[in-house]
């Protein structure tokens, strides 16, 4: 059976949370590269285009709309459960199968103990989505105003949770960072994808939580960032790269607006899931995960 997951250059905080997760909650060898079963766990991957042959276990995946959608009624789909209700929507499957995304059994983890008890000071996080950063200068707004940069593209996955954790809230482009944030119990604060694919997932998520989410507008940290808004593309081209060379000086002034506006928010203006819901999905996908593997809860 193969773990299977989205996986890019640079990584990604959310899509690299699989090799942590797996490999540390579930006995060793269930994995291996035997592509005739995959198993599809944290991520927007129900996509259309896997082996028509290979069996595909989804534990707590969602359909982000990247791919047409698939059909999981071709007997080759197990799924044990999926993300939200959105999803299990749009596949045409029974809403018993919403649990919640699959991250939030991070919470089952022995950590590392610079992660249970990290050193906590006053401070606010903001992690950007990652394809935004080529195109932004996210880490000189952070530095402006004083709040920590959480890198969505660092492959320690260990060293971004303990950075969320020691948090007082954090401020997510990311889904993946305000879901790792609830699942560490860190109030968070939703920030508007730029491109307008990456946000319908993210609803798919909070009505699993029985949150009712609203989105901050994402403020603009560059000239591209600027022509991203605008224009609703990645603006990470080589044109657009140019462009970015050429105006760099501008650059100081989006720094500083976008600085100006994320040192507005306050922890009133954060969510995070009810203890009750949180425990009621967090026991429930344990369960799930539980049919299908062994579980060791190991130390990361």
């Amino acid at each position: 059976m193969k773990l299977t997951f989205f996986e890019s250059n640079p990584p990604n905080f959310g899509d690299e949370l699989n090799k942590y997760l797996w490999s540390n909650l579930i006995e060793p060898g269930f994995f291996d590269e035997d592509e005739s079963t995959l198993f599809l766990g944290v991520g927007s991957i129900l996509w259309d285009h896997y082996p028509k042959d290979a069996t595909k276990i989804v534990m707590g995946s969602g359909y982000g709309g990247y791919t047409p959608i698939p059909n999981v009624h071709d007997g080759s789909w197990d799924i044990t459960f999926v993300r939200g209700p959105r999803t299990a929507q749009l596949l045409n499957i029974d809403k018993s199968k919403v649990i919640t995304d699959a991250a939030i059994l991070v919470k089952y983890l022995k950590f590392p103990s610079h992660i249970q008890s990290p050193n906590r000071v006053s401070r606010i996080g903001f992690m950007p989505h990652y394809q935004s950063i080529p195109r932004a200068c996210w880490k000189e707004v952070c530095e402006v105003a004083g709040l920590v940069y959480l890198d969505p593209t660092e492959p320690n996955v260990t060293n971004t949770l303990s950075m969320i954790k020691s948090c007082d809230f954090i401020i997510s482009e990311a889904m993946h960072g305000v879901i790792l944030a609830d699942t560490l119990r860190v109030p968070w604060i939703p920030i508007q994808p730029k491109v307008a694919i990456h946000r319908n997932k993210w609803f798919d998520w909070a009505e699993s939580m029985d949150l009712s989410l609203s989105f901050n507008d994402c403020p603009n940290s560059s000239i591209l960032d600027f022509w991203s808004s605008f224009s609703g593309l990645q603006a990470t081209g080589k044109r657009s790269n140019y462009v970015q060379n050429k105006l760099k000086m501008i650059n100081s002034i989006f720094v500083n607006n976008a600085a100006k506006t994320l040192s507005n928010f306050i922890i009133d203006d954060a969510f995070l899931s009810s203890d009750s819901v949180f425990e009621r999905n967090s026991v429930n996908a344990l369960e799930a995960l539980s049919s299908k593997c062994k579980i060791v809860r190991g130390i990361g």
